[in-house]
């Protein structure tokens, strides 16, 4: 009987003193395969459209940009700058090499929307009201493209704190 009254207290303390959630759990941030797709579609229909070739899905360059739109919602900002400091282009690098190529080059364009749904007519439309990311995805030098979209439900404070979705789009030319 003793040994059940000191486990039965062993067991009391062990509930009291774990906490019920741990504190600063991050929140589970969620890649948006299908709508990485649809945003090269939609890029691809403006494209076409206006004369333009149609990008290419470039798997680096989508492993780019899907590193850096996790990074943005586990790190807490916003900027084609990695959250160390390193310049987008030196990031894009490492997966979209450019040695033995001749002519390499890259460019980005980053988009946040707070809530749970975004469409890629929406994204696409953004980035085509802001003269920079107009010129960007409208430019007919890039051959590649990559998308990384992610969402988290409980977003840092840069992107509200609340629902948010991080679009990163790559873009890349190379040749020789």
């Amino acid at each position: 009987m003793r040994f059940l009254v000191l486990l039965a207290a062993l067991t009391t303390a062990a509930l009291v003193m774990s906490p019920l959630a741990a504190p600063n759990v991050p929140t589970k941030v969620e890649r948006r395969a299908a709508l990485e797709a649809a945003v090269v579609r939609e890029m691809n229909r403006v494209r076409s459209m206006r004369g333009l070739r149609p990008l290419r899905a470039a798997p680096a360059l989508r492993s780019a940009a899907r590193g850096h739109s996790e990074a943005m919602l586990r790190h807490d900002f916003f900027s084609h700058e990695s959250a160390d400091g390193t310049a987008f282009n030196e990031r894009i690098r490492r997966y979209y090499t450019d040695r033995g190529f001749t002519r390499w080059s890259v460019g980005e364009a980053l988009m946040a929307g707070q809530g749970r749904a975004m469409d890629a007519p929406a994204i696409v439309a953004a980035w085509l009201d802001s003269p920079t990311h107009r010129t960007i995805v409208l430019s007919s030098t890039w051959r590649d493209t990559g998308i990384g979209v992610y969402y988290d439900p409980k977003a840092p404070p840069t992107f509200g704190g609340t629902e948010a979705i991080v679009v990163t789009a790559d873009f890349g030319l190379r040749e020789g």
